[in-house]
């Protein structure tokens, strides 16, 4: 099945750039850019995993799209590549329509651009985080996330926390999210939640400014 959504996504990549741009981008080239969008470094290290092969996309509860930072390097490590493309967020949208209007993937959750999204979306759909912030309800809370990716999940540690008078953040406390691995680089299970660490009083810690942990 991950050889013919392969083809599906570059079949649908080498169209779009005919049509829109009257770019011919070549079929290896398109093959190797979907498996970037599917997390992979090269096509043959996408075939290869069959420990979480992107086969298995339709069992993903969610979905974190690649970013585009990986997405320009191995454009620029693709000898022969048209310089004329349009940039990676546009290609993006072309293999993930791909993707999600062919019906490889339905979920109640929509595709997460990156980590963050999907945290501070889990973060403010949960019963536990909501009964903490509630008596910050005047305040904006940050959520400062953390990734660690392993072979078999992602770990976010989610830093929650206010400005204070002086323009400082402030941490009131923090929990985690557990992602399992399910297809590629790109398809997960559903997250599991930690219930919130508080931090009270004297045990708030001082975090710095916002744009300098941005």
């Amino acid at each position: 099945m991950h050889q013919d959504m392969l083809k599906v996504c570059a079949d649908s990549l080498r169209t779009f750039t005919k049509e829109k741009y009257g770019l011919k981008l070549k079929s290896s080239h398109a093959h190797e850019l979907v498996a970037a969008f599917f997390g992979y470094r090269t096509k043959n290290t996408m075939l290869a995993d069959v420990k979480y092969p992107i086969s298995k996309l339709s069992q993903a509860k969610v979905i974190v799209l690649i970013t585009d930072d990986f997405i320009d390097q191995r454009r620029k490590n693709l000898d022969g590549l048209l310089p004329e493309l349009p940039d990676s967020y546009t290609l993006g949208e072309v293999v993930y329509a791909s993707l999600f209007s062919d019906q490889i993937w339905s979920s109640p959750y929509p595709p997460f651009r990156n980590f963050k999204m999907l945290a501070e979306f889990f973060t403010d759909h949960n019963d536990a985080c909501r009964r903490v912030f509630r008596k910050y309800r005047n305040v904006t809370i940050h959520h400062l996330i953390d990734v660690k990716e392993t072979e078999d999940s992602v770990i976010l540690t989610i830093t929650h926390a206010h400005e204070n008078t002086s323009g400082g953040l402030c941490g009131i406390g923090k929990n985690t999210i557990y992602i399992p691995r399910i297809a590629g680089k790109i398809g997960y299970d559903n997250p599991h939640i930690s219930a919130p660490e508080i931090w009270t009083a004297g045990a708030r810690k001082p975090l710095g400014s916002l744009e300098a942990l941005s």
